[in-house]
């Protein structure tokens, strides 16, 4: 994902003084392994791609109050070529129920439907954050926007076409359970490509070892990457 090698975007100012009155969402900075990790003041919201780092969203004090026991919100996303000889035209969006764990990369790839192969993997990120707007586009500005909100113990997330950096014609808007995955035909780079999402609120003790197992997923996805002088796609907060 294109964000270069540590951005740090700040774009709304959150004060906040729940780090004195209760369990709050920690706040997240980039550390100088490019990872994101909890510190206070930081951002709402951070994204790790292959080698690279953004965080989005000032965090003060400590961030949102939290429901007991809820450690980490998690969101995936993998963008692969689209299945050989499928048409844009052709392609539909697809919403799997009980699939598997939160996943990336070819993890994700072996959780999609049956039927066509998806093609190469292009790009895949981690997000850590309850709740965001990003446009993810590529030097043309073309791409797709990402929304991320809570619904009733689901997350909702929502895809919108972007082009010319102007995001457009919304493609998917579905509640996701954590267990469930998103499939989204994009275009980017002039070229078809599907778009796999899952997203997941990490309760109790286990964040960090979703978090460690995500971040291995991430890994091997950037061993696999097609060779880039830069990350395919930019990252901009809307």
């Amino acid at each position: 994902m294109r964000i270069g090698q540590v951005v740090v975007v700040f774009v709304v100012t959150v004060a906040s003084t729940l780090a004195l009155s209760g369990v709050a969402a920690a706040c997240k900075v980039c550390d100088p392994f490019l990872h994101c990790i909890t510190q206070s003041p930081g951002a709402m919201s951070c994204i790790e791609g292959p080698a690279t780092c953004a965080m989005f969203l000032q965090c003060v004090g400590g961030g949102r109050k939290l429901p007991d026991g809820v450690q980490e919100y998690l969101t995936t996303w993998s963008l692969f070529d689209a299945p050989v000889g499928t048409a844009r035209s052709g392609q539909d969006v697809s919403l799997r129920n009980e699939v598997g764990d939160i996943s990336l990369g070819e993890e994700a790839r072996a959780a999609t439907a049956p039927g066509a192969p998806l093609g190469v993997l292009a790009d895949a990120a981690l997000a850590f954050g309850d709740a965001f707007a990003l446009s993810l586009v590529d030097d043309t500005g073309d791409g797709f926007a990402l929304q991320r909100s809570e619904e009733g113990g689901r997350v909702r997330l929502e895809v919108r076409e972007v082009t010319g950096d102007v995001p457009g014609r919304l493609l998917a808007s579905e509640a996701l359970g954590p267990r469930d995955q998103l499939s989204v035909p994009v275009r980017v780079e002039g070229r078809d490509r599907v778009l796999v999402l899952q997203a997941s609120d990490v309760k109790g003790g286990g964040g960090p070892f979703e978090v460690a197992r995500l971040r291995r997923a991430l890994a091997a996805a950037a061993r696999t990457l097609p060779p880039r002088r830069e990350p395919l796609l930019h990252a901009h907060a809307r």
